[in-house]
């Protein structure tokens, strides 16, 4: 079970909802809704503010690691595997579009591999 963050432990009930709505929004490009959250934050005020600020930054220190780690593990793969990887970061790295697009084009564009270096590719990245 994931803890609840800090930042909406210390918001108001109406709050999180706004919160909840937003974030589950599925029309809204990845950064417009990162804008939309960042705005409300910003309106709800310290702490919420704040905490929300703190939890983004150690979600974004976390991600770092994991694109760390994940391209250690890349660089070992063949070129073709490495190729893909970078393709697909490319889309998981564009912030327009909604996540089900994101998901779809990261779907087709794995469609698109070799048998081979699709399973190299998932195999080595889980």
């Amino acid at each position: 079970m994931i803890d609840t963050p800090a930042f909406l432990k210390s918001a108001t009930d109406s709050q999180r909802k706004e919160y909840i709505e937003l974030e589950g929004n599925p029309n809204l490009t990845l950064e417009m809704k990162q804008k939309a959250l960042y705005n409300w934050a910003q309106r709800c005020g310290n702490p919420v503010n704040g905490l929300f600020t703190m939890y983004m930054a150690e979600k974004q220190t976390l991600q770092s690691q994991e694109d760390q780690r994940m391209s250690d593990i890349v660089s070992g793969l063949s070129a073709e595997a490495q190729q893909a990887d970078k393709n697909v970061r490319g889309i998981t790295n564009n912030l327009n579009q909604t996540k089900k697009e994101m998901d779809t084009n990261v779907a087709k564009q794995l469609s698109k591999l070799p048998k081979k270096v699709y399973y190299e590719l998932t195999f080595a990245t889980q």
